[in-house]
C-alpha cells in the first residue's frame, strides 16, 4: 500500500487514536478495534476507517494487526509524556488532586509545543513519573521495565509499596485517596474477603474492593 503522509501533521483526533493504541498495546497484548471504540467513545466503523488512514500515513506497521510503526510509536510516546508532564504540573504547581487532572492534561497535551514541553520539564526538575506513577519518557524514549504486581497478587502477610495506579479513573483515585493510599504507601495484606482485600496501612486496617485493588500496582518488599 502506498504511503500517504499527513499534509499538515496529525490532528488532535489522530493523536487520540495513536495514544489509545499505545496505551492498549504497552502491555504487549494485541490491540483490538472493539477496545479502541470503547476507549474513544466512537463506533467500530469509525475505528476501522481511522486505522486504514493511519496505516496509509505510515503510522501503523502491520497490515493485519493494529500496531504502531516506529514513527507512530515516537509520536505516541511524545504525546503520552506531554500528558503525564501536564498532570505533574497540575498537581505539583496548581494544586489539583490526582483524581482531577486526567481530562485537563488531555486538553493540554495537544497544545504543548516541543519548546514548551522542554521548558516545562526543566521547570519541574525533569520528573520521572506522573502523579499516578507512570513514567515520563523524555525525547520519545521507551518505558522502562518495572517489576510491579497488582495488590490482589499479594498473599496474607506480604507487603508492597504502592508505585503506580494502572488506570487514571476519577472515582477510583478518589476512593484510594479517601482510604489514604498514595504513591509510596506501604501496605501489608492481612487477608481477603468476599470482593475485598484487607490491608494494614499507616497502623490502621483498611478494606479495598478487589476491582480497585487490581488497579493498585505495588513493588513487593
Amino acid at each position: 500500500m502506498a504511503r500517504t503522509p499527513l499534509a499538515s501533521g496529525p490532528s488532535s483526533t489522530i493523536e487520540d487514536y495513536l495514544v489509545t493504541i499505545y496505551r492498549l498495546g504497552v502491555s504487549g497484548r494485541p490491540v483490538r478495534g472493539t477496545e479502541m471504540a470503547e476507549q474513544l467513545g466512537v463506533s467500530p466503523a469509525a475505528v476501522t476507517e481511522m486505522v486504514s488512514r493511519l496505516r496509509s500515513a505510515g503510522l501503523l506497521s502491520d497490515a493485519r494487526r493494529i500496531e504502531l510503526s516506529e514513527e507512530g510509536l515516537r509520536l505516541a510516546r511524545t504525546l503520552v509524556s506531554r500528558h503525564r508532564l501536564a498532570e505533574r504540573f497540575l498537581v505539583d504547581v496548581l494544586g489539583f488532586g490526582w483524581e482531577d487532572v486526567h481530562e485537563e492534561a488531555h486538553r493540554l497535551e495537544h497544545a504543548f509545543s516541543p519548546q514548551v514541553t522542554e521548558r516545562l520539564a526543566a521547570f519541574l526538575g525533569h520528573p520521572q513519573t506522573c502523579p499516578h506513577g507512570h513514567p515520563i519518557m523524555e525525547d520519545g524514549g521507551e518505558e522502562p521495565p518495572v517489576a510491579l504486581r497488582p495488590l490482589t497478587a499479594l498473599r496474607g502477610g506480604e507487603s508492597g509499596v504502592v508505585r503506580r495506579i494502572a488506570h487514571e479513573d476519577h472515582d477510583l483515585l478518589a476512593e484510594l485517596s479517601e482510604l489514604g493510599i498514595v504513591l509510596g504507601s506501604r501496605v501489608e495484606v492481612s487477608g481477603s474477603g468476599e470482593g475485598a482485600v484487607n490491608v494494614e496501612l499507616n497502623g490502621a486496617r483498611r478494606s479495598i474492593g478487589k476491582d480497585a485493588a487490581e488497579e493498585v500496582l505495588v513493588e513487593a518488599v
